[in-house]
């Protein structure tokens, strides 16, 4: 339950008492993605009713997030889970928020392949880490023509589909293996 919904009552537009709005539903909606990403609840660490009730009707409250791989989900959750229901974000700023949307650079590199916009994104993000950058290089270079590495050779068409596939998951898999690997060196350093 959301901290209004235990704290005030307010009326609707008849003059009925009522507890619940729009903002206690987008509160439930932080709680499900909360269980949704970490397995329990905001408030599972409180094991009676009315020790929840304190801390869920405590504005000085901080609820523990750990950590989470996508950033916009964690803002996400934030979002939804802010105490005061005034400061919660309603629907419509939810439905354009970057986890739900997220942000595409308004100029990709000057590329005309429009397959290659997720690797060139990739590729700006590790723009500081050489190997990976080769790796997007040459990843963007098989999209762009996958028959041109291998033409010297005379294979059919279908032996060079193959022998393409081959060379783009044979990078892909490297530039995985690199990005996690530059993943746990800023998790080393505490970033």
């Amino acid at each position: 339950m959301s901290p209004e919904a235990f704290m005030c009552n307010e009326n609707d537009a008849n003059g009925n008492a009522i507890k619940c709005g729009r903002p206690s539903d987008i509160w439930s909606l932080g709680c499900i993605l909360y269980q949704m990403v970490y397995g329990r609840t905001p408030f599972s660490e409180y094991r009676t009713f009315w020790a929840k009730f304190k801390v869920i009707t405590d504005p000085n409250h901080e609820i523990t997030y750990g950590p989470v791989y996508n950033p916009w989900l964690l803002d996400l959750m934030k979002k939804c889970l802010a105490w005061d229901r005034n400061g919660r974000w309603r629907i419509p700023q939810l439905l354009q928020h970057p986890f739900l949307v997220p942000p595409v650079p308004a100029q990709l590199s000057s590329s005309k392949d429009q397959s290659c916009k997720l690797l060139q994104l990739i590729a700006e993000t590790c723009a500081n880490d050489c190997e990976a950058s080769m790796l997007c290089c040459q990843l963007q270079e098989l999209l762009s023509d996958p028959v041109q590495p291998i033409a010297s050779q005379l294979l059919t068409s279908r032996e060079q589909q193959c022998k393409s596939l081959s060379q783009m998951s044979k990078l892909c898999f490297q530039l995985r293996e690199r990005l996690a690997k530059s993943e746990r060196k800023i998790e080393d350093l505490g970033m």
